[in-house]
């Protein structure tokens, strides 16, 4: 039972990756990420406060480079409270996204922004996920981007409704879920990895059946 079960979820899950791939070919969108627990380690119970304490997840550097190749345009949204709190300041962040970037350009992947939500749970801000105000500014900026073709790739709860409330306000998000809280029901997401690694993974699979069906095509037509 179980391994037809997972039979069962496996088809679905690469359904729903050849779905999303062939929605967004040729065209503009953005993939939403959040920080924390998808790229790097999450600090139980505190809060990344400096570079020192930031620790990639195991290969989710190079699942960015890859994906970075796929999508057109790629912005990281991360609620980030400790600031709220005063255990960090606005500038300790900028620093340790500042040395992400870099990091990350070293190996050729642009990372368009990372919108930070500073604030604390009870301040009731527009821009703390689950609320979507981090995507809709971005957006908001950039206008040639198809917004119902956003994709939010997160690990909590908060993130998936995060990209639900997005759908709600875009027209569409796809929610990527990398291996965190179980979701079901209304905020369950349309796919889940154990890692950004295997998201990575599997859209490259599938991009590459797609280019050897459209090499085939054209063999055959000429």
């Amino acid at each position: 039972m179980h391994s037809l079960q997972l039979g069962i979820t496996t088809t679905m899950r690469r359904s729903t990756i050849e779905h999303i791939i062939a929605e967004r070919s040729g065209r503009k969108w953005c993939l939403f990420l959040d920080r924390d627990g998808v790229i790097n380690r999450q600090v139980v119970n505190d809060y990344v406060r400096c570079w020192q304490s930031f620790e990639w997840l195991s290969g989710a550097k190079s699942a960015l480079v890859s994906l970075r190749t796929w999508a057109p345009h790629l912005v990281v949204v991360t609620n980030q409270q400790g600031i709220g709190k005063g255990l960090m300041t606005i500038r300790d962040v900028e620093n340790i996204h500042e040395r992400l970037q870099e990091e990350l350009a070293a190996v050729g992947v642009v990372v368009d922004a990372i919108r930070v939500c500073p604030h604390l749970e009870s301040d009731q801000c527009d821009c703390r996920k689950p609320n979507p105000g981090l995507a809709l500014d971005w957006l908001r900026e950039h206008p040639n981007v198809e917004a119902s073709l956003s994709i939010m790739v997160g690990d909590s709860r908060s993130d998936l409704e995060f990209a639900h409330k997005l759908a709600s306000q875009t027209g569409g998000c796809a929610t990527i879920q990398i291996t965190g809280e179980p979701v079901s029901g209304n905020g369950s997401a349309d796919a889940s990895f154990e890692s950004l690694g295997e998201f990575a993974k599997a859209i490259n699979y599938k991009r590459g059946k797609e280019r050897d069906k459209t090499a085939m095509t054209i063999t055959e037509s000429s």
